[in-house]
Protein backbone atom coordinates (compact mmCIF):
# COMPACT_ATOMS: atom_id res chain seq x y z
CA UNK A 1 0.00 0.00 0.00
CA UNK A 2 1.36 3.42 -0.99
CA UNK A 3 2.14 6.07 1.63
CA UNK A 4 -0.53 8.38 0.16
CA UNK A 5 -3.19 5.67 0.49
CA UNK A 6 -2.19 5.01 4.10
CA UNK A 7 -2.43 8.72 4.86
CA UNK A 8 -5.90 8.88 3.29
CA UNK A 9 -7.16 5.98 5.40
CA UNK A 10 -5.68 7.36 8.62
CA UNK A 11 -7.13 10.82 8.00
CA UNK A 12 -10.54 9.32 7.23
CA UNK A 13 -10.46 7.21 10.36
CA UNK A 14 -9.54 10.29 12.38
CA UNK A 15 -12.57 12.11 10.97
CA UNK A 16 -14.98 9.20 11.34
CA UNK A 17 -13.79 8.52 14.88
CA UNK A 18 -15.28 11.86 15.95
CA UNK A 19 -18.76 10.59 15.07
CA UNK A 20 -20.36 8.69 18.00
CA UNK A 21 -21.93 5.79 16.15
CA UNK A 22 -21.19 2.67 18.18
CA UNK A 23 -24.04 0.91 19.95
CA UNK A 24 -22.30 -1.76 21.97
CA UNK A 25 -23.89 -1.11 25.34
CA UNK A 26 -26.32 -3.83 26.39
CA UNK A 27 -28.89 -1.24 27.46
CA UNK A 28 -28.87 0.22 23.94
CA UNK A 29 -29.49 -3.18 22.39
CA UNK A 30 -32.41 -3.82 24.69
CA UNK A 31 -34.03 -0.49 23.87
CA UNK A 32 -33.92 -1.03 20.09
CA UNK A 33 -36.91 -2.53 18.32
CA UNK A 34 -36.47 -4.47 15.08
CA UNK A 35 -38.35 -4.31 11.80
CA UNK A 36 -36.47 -6.61 9.46
CA UNK A 37 -32.90 -5.29 9.23
CA UNK A 38 -34.05 -1.93 10.58
CA UNK A 39 -33.67 -1.19 14.31
CA UNK A 40 -35.15 1.90 15.96
CA UNK A 41 -35.32 3.19 19.50
CA UNK A 42 -38.70 3.59 21.16
CA UNK A 43 -38.80 7.40 20.85
CA UNK A 44 -38.26 7.30 17.09
CA UNK A 45 -40.74 4.46 16.62
CA UNK A 46 -43.47 6.35 18.43
CA UNK A 47 -42.98 9.70 16.70
CA UNK A 48 -41.48 9.13 13.28
CA UNK A 49 -41.39 5.53 12.11
CA UNK A 50 -44.50 5.70 9.93
CA UNK A 51 -43.10 8.72 8.07
CA UNK A 52 -39.68 7.09 7.75
CA UNK A 53 -41.21 3.99 6.19
CA UNK A 54 -42.61 6.06 3.29
CA UNK A 55 -39.23 6.39 1.55
CA UNK A 56 -37.63 3.35 3.18
CA UNK A 57 -40.30 0.99 1.82
CA UNK A 58 -39.45 2.11 -1.73
CA UNK A 59 -35.69 1.61 -1.41
CA UNK A 60 -35.63 -2.18 -1.63
CA UNK A 61 -31.86 -2.23 -2.12
CA UNK A 62 -31.49 -0.96 1.47
CA UNK A 63 -33.83 -3.47 3.12
CA UNK A 64 -31.00 -5.91 3.81
CA UNK A 65 -28.76 -3.19 5.27
CA UNK A 66 -28.30 -3.13 9.02
CA UNK A 67 -29.63 0.34 9.88
CA UNK A 68 -30.01 1.59 13.45
CA UNK A 69 -31.95 4.76 14.26
CA UNK A 70 -31.45 6.51 17.60
CA UNK A 71 -32.27 9.88 19.14
CA UNK A 72 -29.56 11.95 20.85
CA UNK A 73 -28.11 15.46 21.04
CA UNK A 74 -26.48 16.61 17.78
CA UNK A 75 -25.29 19.78 16.04
CA UNK A 76 -27.63 19.16 13.10
CA UNK A 77 -31.12 17.71 12.57
CA UNK A 78 -30.03 14.23 11.50
CA UNK A 79 -26.91 12.31 10.51
CA UNK A 80 -26.35 9.02 8.68
CA UNK A 81 -22.93 7.39 9.05
CA UNK A 82 -21.35 3.94 8.91
CA UNK A 83 -20.29 2.23 12.10
CA UNK A 84 -16.50 2.48 11.73
CA UNK A 85 -15.59 -1.01 12.93
CA UNK A 86 -18.27 -2.68 10.81
CA UNK A 87 -16.56 -1.42 7.65
CA UNK A 88 -13.78 -3.95 8.20
CA UNK A 89 -16.06 -6.95 8.74
CA UNK A 90 -17.10 -7.38 5.12
CA UNK A 91 -19.85 -5.59 3.22
CA UNK A 92 -22.61 -7.94 4.39
CA UNK A 93 -21.78 -7.07 7.99
CA UNK A 94 -21.75 -3.31 7.59
CA UNK A 95 -23.89 -1.31 9.96
CA UNK A 96 -25.22 2.22 9.54
CA UNK A 97 -26.37 4.57 12.26
CA UNK A 98 -28.93 7.33 11.76
CA UNK A 99 -29.04 9.77 14.66
CA UNK A 100 -31.92 12.19 15.23
CA UNK A 101 -31.35 15.33 17.25
CA UNK A 102 -33.44 15.65 20.42
CA UNK A 103 -31.62 18.64 21.95
CA UNK A 104 -34.35 21.13 22.90
CA UNK A 105 -31.76 23.94 23.01
CA UNK A 106 -30.64 23.35 19.43
CA UNK A 107 -30.60 26.55 17.35
CA UNK A 108 -31.39 24.72 14.13
CA UNK A 109 -34.38 22.59 13.17
CA UNK A 110 -35.67 19.72 15.31
CA UNK A 111 -37.50 16.89 13.58
CA UNK A 112 -40.52 17.42 15.81
CA UNK A 113 -41.02 20.87 14.24
CA UNK A 114 -40.89 19.70 10.62
CA UNK A 115 -44.08 19.24 8.53
CA UNK A 116 -44.84 15.72 7.30
CA UNK A 117 -43.80 16.06 3.64
CA UNK A 118 -40.61 17.94 4.54
CA UNK A 119 -39.78 15.26 7.10
CA UNK A 120 -40.13 12.56 4.45
CA UNK A 121 -37.77 14.51 2.19
CA UNK A 122 -35.15 14.62 4.93
CA UNK A 123 -35.53 10.89 5.62
CA UNK A 124 -35.06 10.14 1.91
CA UNK A 125 -31.92 12.30 1.87
CA UNK A 126 -30.38 10.44 4.82
CA UNK A 127 -31.20 7.08 3.22
CA UNK A 128 -29.45 8.23 0.06
CA UNK A 129 -26.31 8.78 2.13
CA UNK A 130 -26.53 5.10 3.05
CA UNK A 131 -27.13 4.09 -0.57
CA UNK A 132 -24.01 6.06 -1.48
CA UNK A 133 -21.95 4.32 1.22
CA UNK A 134 -23.29 0.94 0.11
CA UNK A 135 -22.08 1.56 -3.44
CA UNK A 136 -18.52 2.03 -2.20
CA UNK A 137 -15.71 -0.16 -1.00
CA UNK A 138 -13.98 0.71 2.28
CA UNK A 139 -11.56 3.07 0.55
CA UNK A 140 -14.45 4.89 -1.10
CA UNK A 141 -16.20 5.37 2.23
CA UNK A 142 -12.95 6.75 3.63
CA UNK A 143 -12.74 9.18 0.73
CA UNK A 144 -16.19 10.46 1.71
CA UNK A 145 -14.76 11.15 5.16
CA UNK A 146 -11.92 13.13 3.59
CA UNK A 147 -14.40 15.24 1.61
CA UNK A 148 -16.21 16.24 4.79
CA UNK A 149 -13.05 17.90 6.10
CA UNK A 150 -13.53 20.88 3.76
CA UNK A 151 -16.49 23.11 3.02
CA UNK A 152 -16.16 22.50 -0.72
CA UNK A 153 -15.98 18.73 -0.23
CA UNK A 154 -18.95 18.72 2.11
CA UNK A 155 -20.95 20.80 -0.35
CA UNK A 156 -20.13 18.39 -3.19
CA UNK A 157 -21.24 15.40 -1.13
CA UNK A 158 -24.50 16.99 0.00
CA UNK A 159 -25.38 18.24 -3.49
CA UNK A 160 -24.71 14.76 -4.85
CA UNK A 161 -26.90 13.25 -2.13
CA UNK A 162 -29.68 15.73 -2.92
CA UNK A 163 -29.38 14.67 -6.56
CA UNK A 164 -29.77 11.03 -5.55
CA UNK A 165 -32.85 11.95 -3.52
CA UNK A 166 -34.44 13.67 -6.51
CA UNK A 167 -33.58 10.76 -8.81
CA UNK A 168 -35.18 8.38 -6.29
CA UNK A 169 -38.51 10.20 -6.66
CA UNK A 170 -38.52 12.37 -3.54
CA UNK A 171 -37.63 15.72 -5.08
CA UNK A 172 -40.91 17.38 -4.11
CA UNK A 173 -40.51 16.32 -0.47
CA UNK A 174 -36.87 17.46 -0.51
CA UNK A 175 -38.05 20.82 -1.86
CA UNK A 176 -40.50 21.04 1.06
CA UNK A 177 -37.66 20.32 3.49
CA UNK A 178 -35.27 22.89 1.99
CA UNK A 179 -38.01 25.54 1.83
CA UNK A 180 -39.07 24.93 5.41
CA UNK A 181 -35.54 25.21 6.80
CA UNK A 182 -34.66 28.43 5.00
CA UNK A 183 -37.98 30.31 5.03
CA UNK A 184 -40.43 28.87 7.55
CA UNK A 185 -38.39 27.53 10.46
CA UNK A 186 -37.29 29.36 13.60
CA UNK A 187 -33.66 28.31 13.07
CA UNK A 188 -30.91 30.85 13.69
CA UNK A 189 -29.57 32.87 10.78
CA UNK A 190 -26.20 31.17 11.25
CA UNK A 191 -27.81 27.73 10.81
CA UNK A 192 -29.81 28.87 7.77
CA UNK A 193 -26.65 30.33 6.23
CA UNK A 194 -24.84 27.03 6.71
CA UNK A 195 -27.68 25.11 5.07
CA UNK A 196 -27.79 27.55 2.15
CA UNK A 197 -24.02 27.19 1.60
CA UNK A 198 -23.84 23.40 1.78
CA UNK A 199 -27.10 21.99 0.42
CA UNK A 200 -28.98 22.37 -2.85
CA UNK A 201 -31.24 25.43 -2.85
CA UNK A 202 -35.04 25.14 -3.09
CA UNK A 203 -34.89 26.75 -6.56
CA UNK A 204 -32.29 24.23 -7.76
CA UNK A 205 -34.34 21.33 -6.36
CA UNK A 206 -37.48 22.75 -7.97
CA UNK A 207 -35.80 22.97 -11.35
CA UNK A 208 -34.17 19.55 -11.10
CA UNK A 209 -37.43 17.92 -10.06
CA UNK A 210 -39.40 19.42 -12.93
CA UNK A 211 -42.29 20.29 -10.64
CA UNK A 212 -43.92 22.49 -13.30
CA UNK A 213 -44.26 19.62 -15.77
Amino acid sequence: MKLKEIATILTSLLFLSTIPVTVNAQTDKKSLQKKGSLQVDSAFKKLYLNSFLVPYSQFEDLHDCNIIIKTKKLKTTMTACPDILSLFRGKKNRRYIIHVNNDENFDGVLLSEVPQDARIGLFAHELMHIRDYESRKVRGVMQRGIQYLSKKGKRNVEHYTDSLTIAAGFGEQLYQWATYVLYDSNASEHYKSFKADIYMSPVAIFNRTGMLE
